[in-house]
């Protein structure tokens, strides 16, 4: 069995509760446009079909191949001065390939954008990790903001989509798309066409299309371009020549151009075709060959670079006179975009970065990885940095730059970014550092991966015991503990808890509290049912003298499974109390706030109009933060009890159902088999109470199926107790008996009563009606015939 947890809080076990957005240190020429050269051919007609398809339609694509001048054009679109929108821009990058990263990246582009907000962006990212519920309702989110655009329209301007393949992250983006409102649209740069719902929307007429057709160079265009150039303006027929052998690509036509002489004593017949990287290598050559020698080195060395900026040429090149050189480049009118004309900062076409790359490799094939040393040594722009020194090889300063990241990118859900970053390092690295093994096991943490968390877990462990870190290696304890009771090994949790015992005076009083919580599962799991309540009143005692000790240690005390059991109600409701106390004194983890407000502890007082009262702040509550699948089983179980108790069975059923989904999809990791039978559990208890047999026979082939490893010895005390109810239901009394005296025995020590009920009452009214059968009609008894309808679950 397992507790769920939540995607932030791996952050808060990092000792990191709420960084500043990842976005904010992010480079800000992610979020803004390229700047316009003064010689660049304005194709009017061509921005004005792209502005007439912007202005209405949900989504609109500019689709071609490499070079066919898709991202001048966005820009050209954006830079209108009489544009009737608001435009942000977003240029995607490799980084950007999860459904995190580039919900994040979204959120940065529209960070100056004027939005109301009811729910803190950070916390909405933070539930991003695969495309499921999480980023559905993290989307959900972003759309209430959106909604509340004060303007007439909004467009966001999102470049080189090409660089997302990821399924999650495309589903994401698909949503969005399909719900944004009717003032937002997308405008989208790519070479191929996304995996996105094109059919569906270009049938609706929501889809705005301009294709590579579309894109090419005419004649007039051509001319214009030829004439532009500082270098002066082409012959008429060259500039038709080229136009015919390129096809009017617009690359082709800049190489060409660029590289006139060569072109012309080339043979007449080869034809650049459109794409075509070969001869645009070929072409490439020749105009880097036709460039000094200082200038040619520097821009090899500086291909490395995503962008070219004085202070990270300076170190990619070694030469401090940068800022002259990317001036001459510039207005020597290379396949370069301007980002920023102060700095100046400009970025290299993807074609031409690949080609220089590759020549770097051959004529230096030692430098590189220099050079990103170099560069990572001055990168401020922290994920960049990690990324340089992976290149270079660098694996301390690696390691040293990852944890720096570290919390900022798990407070907002990016797990599958550090992991990337993890998998690069030696495979010895999680072994000879524990905090690269912590934090490897806190990224299988945030997908509910209980069992791949272990092993890096106890590499942590091993590797804080060797440093003599008493308080780290009680951090990552607290961790393993739960993975070790959510995977079923109970006694190698026994085993950390004596463990535990043994350093508890050199721990923190917030961590000594976590230990409490740990030891409440492990009771619970292990058959020790009066233990709960002392581990609970422990947390409630430490919190009575510092309420910052209730967490991390009420994580997941939220969950519905110590309800029920001798004497928790009692710790259980202060510890509402004192969460409700803290909430309202300043910002507190969702956990502290989900505490706070549970309605559990009014139910089972049997207090059912304050229970329904708590139900509904509870509701408003999962509004507010978005649906965390573990808020939404525990408010959907609640409604189910409290439907069921009110004789409203279909509606009590319809809410386990909802649950079910909930556990059954991917993203719920391996918690969804344990979490499935409870929730199995708690429907029987519903059927039961219905007296529907047949419902009840239904769920049997899941309630009978093997045990897994990882489930509790309790799941066998439901299948009895069901089984029994079945047989009692069905007539077969001799089997009922047995069955529901088995599932009392198994009772005293192994019970989720928040999902089974108490089996006694069953236990006795099945021993009663097996020792009086009915009569020869099959009539029952009297005596009978008033406990048919046990409502007991």
């Amino acid at each position: 069995m397992a507790q769920a947890i939540s995607k932030q809080d791996a952050a808060v076990q990092a000792n990191a509760p709420y960084p500043s957005p990842a976005w904010s240190a992010a480079a800000a020429t992610k979020f803004r446009s390229p700047r316009l050269r003064p010689s660049l051919v304005e194709r009017s007609a061509l921005i004005q079909r792209l502005t007439a398809l912007a202005e209405d339609r949900r989504v609109t694509l500019v689709c071609a191949p490499a070079g066919f001048g898709k991202s001048t054009l966005l820009a050209q679109f954006a830079a209108q001065p009489d544009l009737p929108a608001e435009t942000v821009w977003l240029s995607l990058d490799e980084d950007d390939n999860d459904p995190n990263r580039l919900f994040v990246s979204l959120l940065g582009a529209l960070q100056k954008v004027r939005l109301d907000w009811r729910q803190d962006p950070q916390v909405l990212a933070s539930q991003v990790d695969t495309g499921g519920p999480g980023a559905r309702a993290a989307v959900s989110g972003l759309v209430n903001a959106l909604c509340s655009y004060p303007g007439e329209r909004l467009l966001l301007v999102i470049d080189d989509l090409h660089r997302i393949g990821d399924p999650g992250a495309l589903q994401l983006l698909d949503t969005l798309i399909d719900k944004l409102p009717p003032e937002t649209g997308l405008v989208i740069g790519s070479r191929t066409e996304p995996g996105l719902s094109l059919p569906r929307w270009r049938a609706r007429g929501e889809l705005g299309e301009l294709l590579a057709g579309d894109l090419l160079f005419n004649e007039e265009d051509a001319m214009v371009f030829a004439n532009s150039r500082p270098a002066g303006a082409l012959p008429p027929e060259f500039v038709r020549q080229a136009l015919i052998r390129t096809e009017g690509w617009a690359a082709g036509l800049q190489l060409m151009f660029g590289a006139e002489e060569s072109v012309a004593a080339s043979d007449a017949d080869v034809s650049m075709g459109c794409a075509d990287r070969h001869l645009f290598a070929y072409f490439a050559a020749e105009a880097l060959a036709g460039l000094p020698p200082d200038l040619r080195d520097f821009l090899l060395h500086c291909s490395i670079l995503p962008e070219l900026d004085p202070a990270r040429c300076a170190a990619a090149s070694g030469r401090d006179d940068s800022r002259r050189i990317l001036e001459e480049l510039y207005r020597r009118n290379l396949f370069l975009t301007v980002l920023d004309d102060r700095v100046p900062v400009l970025r290299l076409h993807d074609l031409f970065r690949d080609y220089l790359q590759s020549e770097l490799a051959l004529r230096f094939p030692k430098a590189e990885e220099e050079s990103h040393a170099r560069v990572a040594a001055v990168e401020p722009v922290a994920p960049r940095a990690v990324t340089h020194w992976l290149k270079a090889g660098r694996w301390d300063e690696a390691v040293a730059e990852i944890l720096r990241c570290a919390e900022p990118l798990m407070a907002e859900g990016g797990y599958a970014l550090l992991e990337r970053w993890i998998r690069q390092l030696p495979e010895e690295t999680p072994r000879q550092c524990p905090e690269v093994a912590q934090l490897l096991g806190t990224c299988h943490w945030a997908r509910y991966d209980f069992l791949g968390m272990r092993k890096p877990l106890e590499l942590a462990c091993a590797g804080y015991r060797r440093r003599g870190d008493t308080e780290s290696l009680a951090r990552v304890l607290v961790m393993l503990g739960r993975s070790l009771q959510a995977t079923g090994d109970l006694e190698a949790c026994a085993e950390l808890l004596r463990e535990a015992d043994s350093i508890d005076a050199g721990v923190s009083v917030h961590l000594r509290s976590a230990f409490h919580s740990v030891r409440a599962w492990q009771a619970l799991a292990d058959g020790r049912p009066q233990d709960v309540a002392p581990a609970l009143q422990a947390m409630a005692d430490a919190a009575e003298r510092d309420l910052t000790t209730l967490f991390p240690a009420i994580s997941d005390v939220f969950n519905t499974f110590f309800y029920g059991l001798p004497g928790t109600l009692a710790p259980l409701r202060r510890l509402r109390e004192l969460c409700a106390a803290w909430s309202a004194r300043q910002p507190v983890h969702w956990q502290v706030e989900a505490m706070a407000q549970t309605a559990w502890p009014d139910f089972w007082r049997g207090e059912k109009e304050s229970a329904i009262a708590a139900l509904e702040a509870q509701s408003r509550f999962l509004e507010r933060i978005e649906a965390l699948p573990p808020l939404c089983i525990n408010l959907y179980q609640l409604r189910c009890r409290i439907l069921a108790a009110s004789g409203d069975f279909d509606g009590a059923a319809a809410m386990g159902n909802r649950n079910l989904q909930i556990v059954d999809a991917p993203e719920f990791g391996s918690l969804a088999p344990t979490w499935r039978r409870s929730i199995v559990l708690n429907s029987a208890a519903v059927y039961w109470m219905a007296q529907d047999a047949q419902a009840l026979a239904g769920l049997m082939p899941q309630l009978e199926a093997a045990q897994r490893p990882e489930e509790w010895p309790a799941i066998e005390t439901g299948r009895a107790k069901v089984l029994g109810q079945l047989a009692l239901l069905e007539g077969r009394l001799d089997e009922a008996e047995f069955e529901l005296l088995r599932a009392r025995e198994l009772y005293q020590r192994w019970r989720l009563p928040n999902f089974m009920g108490n089996i006694c009452p069953c236990a006795a009214r099945g021993h009663r009606r097996g020792r009086h059968r009915p009569l020869a009609d099959g009539t029952p008894r009297a005596a009978d015939a008033a406990t048919i309808a046990c409502p007991c679950g």
